[in-house]
């Protein structure tokens, strides 16, 4: 059987690529390899042939030389140049029935490690270049016997070629004027080579030798420097070149009114708005006028141009460079004054010079004027705060407390909006018990009727219950009551607020026919403030905080990159019963005789304008 076994005995060799290590580093190299067949009672041994052929076994000695037990790896530390060699792992065993012979060969090299120190200048065309050679003292010559010369090359891949400085201010029919000795006299040592009016061809590395006796063979000690020509950066062009204003005539034969193409962007826009500021803290009240906030961006949109301008009308939702914008906003402003009150203008540093035709432009279609920042703090504050205090008949007092000093640009935004029913509350002051999000009951002043005339109906798209309350200047108050008052069912009515559902519960609440029901609101008072910068940057508007394209307000170039550094919108609602001054106030139950619509719930409202076809004021009162 011995003999069979030795008659089927194969081998199967195994070469890898040459390893190449530093001397001290470990050696490890692994005997079985992954893809290798598994043998059964295998034995494995190590040998060691030199470069001079001769081969001997390797064992295991000491720290230095390990083999594993276990998979046979051989691990050899601090290898130097004497294990420099092949190494040789063998393994006999038995696969199924066959004696194999493994063999893993591994040819190893050790190489000195060496490094070249370069010294690194860097220099632009047309310039000087300044290349050091400065010898120690101890390798210079201390007799005046011993002849000695620096000598200067340019190593490139064909070899060293030999420069020829010159001295200063002379010239050398043989050499290149270009390079010259850095010093007229080389008494301190100094043998730097000036390279004059650079080019990128000079780039390379370059060495410098010093030399006995012109032996130029073996210098006695060398510099070596690399040099680096760059071309000069570009000046790039003015931001603003060769800009044209996007706003053209505004074409009356357009297929599409301009009228229709702004309200269906305020609406997709509003809703939009609504989606981004409801994500936030659902138990707190919301109160945001969407075409206010839309105002002051389309103000801003007046000077925009390239991406920026791209952007702002992506956030809008408006065509691109639709040329009856503006005129379309002074209209809508016009039709609106009687009953919103809008402060909207844009604050700016004395760096900032705006361009005349942005400034006529926010004259007729904004009635604003852009006011310049002082270089108080304080006295910006308070400019500001007494402008938006005279736009909104002082009932907004403050909408900043704080400007930094390094403010080049700031949008500001307050609206006022109080209106009158169309249809008045019982005169008697009542209370009632509102329920919140989380339960409590709080007892709140509320609006009551025991015969109202309104529009109420159920809107299966919202699955919500909503009422129309007319006001005076051609609008009216919607309110939204979800299912129930849990978080769950107000935030799932939030999450179907589109504009076209709005757009179709305004059609059809127009459409049915009112009906006298009994009706307890609670009294609203909302003074609300929002930060717009999370809003604007989820919206995609990020660029205006860096360097944004706003050629049409400024075409200057600035030191500092204008930047948007606030925005902000504050939004007051009132609705009370107008004109009542006294009576008790109580706690009573209502009668559910007959149709009802009762608000002691949170809810979301809609305050809408007939007259422009859009949102202007949207909220969520959880609180009243």
């Amino acid at each position: 059987m011995k003999l069979s076994a030795i008659a089927c005995l194969f081998s199967l060799l195994l070469l890898t690529e040459g390893l190449f290590i530093t001397p001290d580093s470990t050696l490890y190299l692994p005997c079985l390899a992954a893809d290798a067949p598994k043998l059964n009672d295998q034995t494995i041994s190590w040998t060691f042939t030199l470069p001079n052929s001769s081969t001997v076994p390797l064992l295991p000695t000491g720290d230095r030389v390990h083999i594993s037990q276990e998979d046979g790896h051989l691990s050899l530390r601090k290898a130097g140049l004497e294990d420099k060699g092949t190494y040789t792992c063998v393994v006999t065993g038995y696969l199924e029935d066959r004696l194999v012979k493994l063999k893993f060969i591994y040819p190893v090299q050790i190489f000195e490690a060496s490094f070249e120190l370069l010294e690194l200048v860097e220099g632009q065309t047309g310039a000087v270049l300044r290349l050091p050679c400065s010898p120690p003292r101890p390798v210079l010559p201390t007799s005046s016997r011993t002849s000695h010369q620096v000598v200067w090359y340019k190593v490139t891949q064909q070899g060293k070629e030999r420069v020829f400085p010159v001295r200063m201010g002379e010239q050398d029919e043989g050499s290149d004027s270009r390079f010259a000795w850095s010093s007229s006299s080389h008494d301190k040592g100094d043998y730097s080579l000036e390279i004059s009016d650079g080019t990128t061809e000079d780039s390379g590395v370059y060495q410098c030798d010093l030399v006995e006796s012109g032996n130029v063979q073996k210098p006695v000690w060398s510099q070596t420097t690399e040099l680096s020509v760059r071309e000069p950066p570009t000046e790039p062009p003015p931001p603003c070149l060769d800009y044209r204003s996007p706003w053209g005539d505004c074409a009356s034969d357009s297929p599409r009114s301009g009228r229709a193409i702004l309200q269906e962007s305020l609406n997709e826009f509003s809703l939009k708005v609504y989606s981004q500021l409801s994500r936030g803290d659902k138990t707190q009240n919301l109160l945001f006028s969407p075409i206010s906030i839309a105002l002051v961006l389309t103000h801003l949109l007046l000077g925009a141009g390239g991406q920026t301008q791209t952007h702002l009308e992506n956030a809008l939702s408006l065509p691109h460079s639709f040329p009856c914008l503006h005129n379309e906003i002074k209209n809508l402003r016009d039709e609106l004054k009687d009953s919103v009150e809008i402060a909207s203008n844009i604050y700016h540093s004395p760096e900032l010079m705006l361009n005349e035709l942005f400034i006529n432009h926010s004259k007729l279609f904004y009635s604003a004027v852009p006011e310049e920042l002082t270089n108080s703090s304080e006295k910006n504050v308070e400019m500001i705060n007494n402008w938006v205090a005279e736009k909104t008949h002082h009932r907004i007092k403050e909408l900043v407390d704080s400007m930094p000093q390094e403010t080049l640009l700031a949008l500001l935004n307050a609206v006022y909006f109080k209106g009158k029913w169309k249809m008045m509350f019982d005169s008697v002051k009542k209370k009632a018990s509102f329920v919140t999000l989380t339960g409590d009951i709080i007892n709140t002043p509320v609006l009551y009727s025991s015969k109202y005339k309104l529009v109420q109906q159920y809107i299966p798209p919202l699955r919500a219950q909503v009422a129309e309350f007319p006001l005076s200047g051609k609008t009216s108050l919607y309110i939204l009551l979800p299912v129930t008052s849990s978080v769950e069912h107000l935030q799932a009515l939030e999450e179907r607020m589109d504009h076209e559902t709005v757009k179709n519960m305004v059609e059809m609440l127009s459409k049915a026919a009112p009906e006298v029901a009994e009706v307890m609101l609670p009294k609203i008072k909302l003074d609300i403030k929002t930060n717009l910068m999370d809003l604007l940057e989820n919206m995609g508007l990020t660029d205006l905080f860096d360097s944004p394209n706003l050629c049409g307000l400024t075409t200057m170039r600035m030191d500092t990159p204008l930047s948007l550094t606030d925005a902000r919108h504050r939004a007051f609602l009132s609705l009370t019963e107008e004109g009542v001054e006294a009576g008790a106030a109580t706690s009573i139950s209502f009668s559910r005789s007959f149709a009802t619509f009762t608000v002691l719930r949170p809810f979301l409202l809609v305050l809408w304008s007939h007259e422009v076809q859009s949102p202007l004021f949207i909220g969520r009162v959880t609180e009243p």
